[in-house]
């Protein structure tokens, strides 16, 4: 295996591992946010906010680790 498909390896399990790690608790923290304080009751509406959410979060996530391996 050379050195960019390593490099590729790494960046890719960082992207995966850093959306466990900040995902989780994300979503445990927006299904809170939209159930219990905003009381949003029907379950369209928590999964497109839920979603939009995530994606926002999962594109500065992804942005800010490809950058760091783009530095490398």
């Amino acid at each position: 295996m050379n050195k960019r498909i390593r490099q590729r390896h790494k960046e890719t399990a960082s992207i995966v591992g850093t959306g466990l790690l900040v995902n989780y608790p994300l979503q445990i923290f927006v299904i809170y946010l939209l159930l219990d304080i905003l009381h949003v009751t029907q379950s369209f509406w928590v999964a497109t906010y839920s979603t939009m959410i995530m994606t926002v979060f999962a594109y500065i996530r992804v942005y800010i680790v490809r950058r760091y391996f783009d530095k490398k």
